[in-house]
């Protein structure tokens, strides 16, 4: 274990905490609200997130070329 433990804050984007997990090659990054413990986030959480992302966008497009 280590002594630093990286921490994130509510309003940190799905972007930001990614760059945290691989930048300190952690799974889970505690995410802190006025000093204390408000969650945990995963890199399930994030991946989950980011194909969320994926599939509006692909959405869009799909809908983007279908009134063209």
């Amino acid at each position: 274990m280590t002594r630093l433990v990286a921490t994130c804050a509510k309003s940190d984007s799905a972007d930001d905490v990614s760059m945290l997990m691989t930048e300190h090659r952690a799974r889970h990054i505690p995410v802190l609200e006025n000093g204390r413990l408000a969650g945990i986030v995963s890199i399930g959480d994030i991946v989950k997130s980011r194909m969320e992302e994926l599939q509006a966008e692909h959405e869009q497009l799909r809908d983007y070329i279908a009134q063209g």
